[in-house]
């Protein structure tokens, strides 16, 4: 998948948790993507967060920086 549409999907997903706090918003996203994005969706998403300048948003990028502590997604 284009990762550009993974970057814009994260930040939707962000934008629809960014009610409350951003802890709360974090494990939302964060849960939401660990649910129901594909391996491979995941990998791709951690990677280009690795590789820098994203375009992903505060909570998006804080959801995708947890994700990547778990060694399931280590490209």
């Amino acid at each position: 998948m284009d990762v550009r549409k993974l970057v814009k999907m994260a930040n939707q997903i962000a934008d629809n948790f960014n009610a409350g706090d951003a802890a709360t918003a974090v494990a939302g996203v964060l849960d939401h993507i660990t649910r129901f994005w594909t391996l491979d969706m995941k990998k791709q998403i951690i990677a280009h967060q690795r590789d820098g300048d994203t375009g992903l948003n505060e909570i998006a990028a804080a959801a995708i920086t947890e994700l990547a502590r778990n060694e399931t997604y280590a490209a």
